[in-house]
């Protein structure tokens, strides 16, 4: 008995007939002329012969200049080169940072504050504690994120931002390197705040040092 595959399910009698049958009882024929296996290539080849041949388009004559959208950019209009963290300070930053960030992962403690919910619950409790470096540490990396994303927000809208750098660096040493799409977009999002602000500011050092640590350390080198 012949063994067919059915490539779809058949919905009437007709439908039925559609299959593809893994063993031929019949031979090839062309015109009712059985064929043998040399035969049946030639009119295969023939056939192919007469196929459409794949056309390539040409490239284009005039190139469009498109402006992207500032979150699709590299770096801003307004950023300055000259203002741009040195490649041989990057170089020697980054693996001195790796082995710290490594070292403080291995050594934070075990347990975990609560999950962080609103920004002005978070503010309070980055700004007006104390004890913010002893914090930093139990929070989750989902929080960790949150902080970082609200950090975002603050960088734009707070005047004291230079108290903020020592806690988004902190929170970047406690964040695991391996992220997501959607969470890297978040630090590529904080890097080029980070590169907006670069351009003003007379206190570039500490701008430079997350820049870096998101580029170096993050895999994010384009935003620098």
């Amino acid at each position: 008995m012949s063994k067919r595959l059915f490539s779809q399910v058949a919905n009437n009698e007709e439908d039925s007939k559609a299959a593809i049958p893994l063993s031929k009882m019949q031979p090839d024929l062309v015109n009712g002329i059985p064929l043998s296996g040399e035969d049946y290539l030639l009119v295969v080849r023939q056939q192919a012969k007469q196929c459409a041949k794949t056309v390539v388009a040409p490239p284009p004559k005039v190139i469009k200049k498109v402006q992207l959208p500032a979150h699709f950019q590299f770096l801003t209009e307004q950023d300055n080169k000259e203002d741009h963290a040195s490649d041989h300070w990057r170089k020697g930053y980054a693996d001195p940072f790796k082995s710290y960030q490594k070292h403080m992962q291995a050594t934070k403690p075990k347990q975990t504050h609560k999950e962080i919910t609103a920004m002005n619950e978070a503010f309070i409790l980055l700004y007006s504690n104390p004890d913010q470096k002893l914090i930093i540490p139990t929070f989750s990396q989902h929080s960790i994120l949150r902080l970082l994303e609200y950090h975002i927000n603050w960088l734009k809208t707070k005047d004291n931002t230079d108290e903020q750098f020592p806690c988004i660096f902190q929170l970047l040493v406690y964040l695991d390197p391996v992220l997501t799409s959607k969470n890297m977009s978040v630090l590529r999002d904080l890097s080029r705040e980070c590169i907006r602000l670069r351009s003003d500011s007379t206190s570039k050092a500490p701008l430079n040092i997350i820049i870096s640590i998101i580029a170096d350390a993050f895999g994010q080198s384009d935003l620098i």
